[in-house]
């Protein structure tokens, strides 16, 4: 038993069909119940309602029968042999008081003023009244009548949900009666046994693809995060697969993406720290000075690993929702011309025009200052990197309505437009093969799309192709709401 307990509660199999039974059983014993009751109602009604008919019959027959015979014995015997007295009897009374006829045999002779006595028939001959009859129940209340008298409880006949005990019913009604209870019993076991195979088979059409699913969802906890749910329906369990296997694929992604960013980590980590290594190395074996430098080469690398470091804990804190964002008034027009003389000498020295256009009517926005002014130089950073001498870097800002959209355009390398939807992933270079101090450590992007993200804006590239440059948009909506310095804003990459 405890077994049989301990499997109810771990299958859900067990519980469904535990549950489709006792919703069947209750649904079909309850129509059982209405049926028979209804049936015996109905049925009793009709006989009561040709009872005073056949109750004439009889008085007509017990006057034919004493007009032929002339003996009340003979007008006992016709009547009982009528039929439908086996749960009933039949009196009559003569004018004088006295029990002519009883077909149950035993108050013959008897006065009939201690019974009583109602409803009475007139029993006539020739128009005379010679008898009253009365039907009477078997067993006459207030009378202590001897054990052989006394009817059967369910009169011979059983009677799964009874009847009214104001009709009397002949045993040949009775055993109507009792068999239309047990088709109706019949009935509603076939019909169980019926719904209970129909709901163990939609059972495991439910719980199959259940059991797919965690079986699923164990291989992905073991670390097979190519496992997928084969999708057989848009019902509710269909929809369930689907989001499995969506899930399983952004696992999938993230997993790889984890691991290559271990790997680029590990990559740009390897050559400021070898080459850190080898020339304090060559300084100790006497190959290299020790001198201004040598050790500016090893401070250039530190600062490599520095900002390598520094950037990577802004995107972590990014994906986990805590960039810190300090907020206030931020002047536009202020920053980004700030930001592009900054970057003037740079271009100048690359042989490239830097411009600015549009930034007359920027508004004040409510943001972080120093962030918006880091996204607008790693986006110069990044067209001075991918811009040959005597291109053109310009910078575009206006206001619409609701949003502030500035601009970085370069006539440098372009994109391609198979990678125009991975420029902003970590460590992503176009080309492969291109060295770090040539390509950057790929973060920059990453960390501008963060940025944008946690003041509530977007940033897209276009690009027409090779050779045809880039442009690289941030929309910031105009009413930033103030938030706390350390936003809980969900940004991912």
């Amino acid at each position: 038993m405890t077994e049989v307990l301990g499997y109810l509660r771990r299958s859900l199999t067990a519980k469904i069909l535990v549950a489709f039974a006792a919703v069947v059983l209750i649904g079909i014993g309850g129509v059982a119940i209405l049926a028979n009751a209804s049936t015996t109602a109905e049925f009793e009604s009709f006989l009561s309602a040709g009872q005073p008919a056949f109750n004439q019959r009889l008085a007509n027959l017990a006057g034919t029968t004493y007009q032929e015979t002339g003996s009340w014995n003979a007008v006992s015997q016709a009547l009982a042999a009528l039929g439908r007295l086996d749960r009933r009897r039949v009196l009559v009374v003569n004018p004088a008081g006295v029990i002519v006829v009883d077909t149950a045999g035993t108050l013959v002779g008897r006065p009939a003023t201690s019974l009583p006595l109602e409803g009475g028939i007139p029993v006539q001959v020739k128009g005379e009244i010679v008898g009253t009859l009365y039907p009477v129940p078997l067993a006459l209340p207030g009378r202590n009548l001897p054990d052989r008298e006394r009817p059967s409880p369910f009169f011979g006949v059983p009677r799964p949900f009874g009847g009214s005990p104001d009709v009397i019913l002949s045993r040949a009604e009775s055993a109507f009666l009792a068999r239309v209870d047990q088709s109706l019993l019949i009935a509603a076991v076939v019909a169980t046994v019926l719904a209970l195979l129909v709901g163990g088979f939609l059972a495991r059409r439910i719980i199959h693809p259940l059991r797919r699913l965690t079986e699923g969802a164990r291989r992905i906890a073991e670390g097979h995060f190519d496992e997928r749910i084969p999708v057989t329906g848009e019902d509710e369990v269909g929809q369930l697969a689907h989001a499995f296997n969506q899930m399983a694929e952004s696992l999938q992604r993230t997993e790889l993406a984890r691991r290559q960013l271990v790997a680029d980590v590990a990559h740009e980590l390897r050559t400021p720290l070898t080459v850190i290594g080898g020339t304090v190395q060559a300084m100790r074996d006497g190959i290299l000075a020790v001198d201004d430098q040598n050790l500016a080469a090893i401070d250039e690398e530190v600062v490599a690993l520095t900002r390598l470091v520094s950037d990577l804990r802004d995107l972590s804190l990014g994906d986990v929702g805590q960039l810190p964002l300090q907020r206030g008034p931020v002047d536009l027009k202020r920053l980004i011309e700030t930001v592009a003389a900054s970057f003037a000498t740079q271009a100048s020295a690359r042989g490239l025009s830097l411009s600015v256009e549009g930034t007359a009517s920027l508004p004040i926005l409510n943001g972080d200052e120093a962030r918006l002014r880091q996204c607008i130089a790693n986006l110069l950073t990044n067209a001075l990197r991918h811009t040959p001498a005597g291109g053109q870097i310009t910078i575009r800002a206006r206001a619409q309505t609701d949003l502030v959209e500035i601009q970085v355009v370069d006539t440098g390398e372009g994109i391609a437009p198979e990678h125009l939807p991975r420029v902003f992933e970590r460590f992503y270079r176009a080309d492969p093969s291109r060295a770090r101090r040539s390509g950057g450590t790929g973060l920059g992007l990453a960390i501008v799309q963060q940025i944008v993200r946690a003041h509530d804006g977007e940033i897209f590239a276009t690009s027409k192709g090779l050779g045809h440059g880039a442009t690289f948009t941030i929309r910031l909506p105009v009413a930033v709401s103030a938030k706390p310095a350390s936003v809980l804003t969900r940004v991912s990459s």
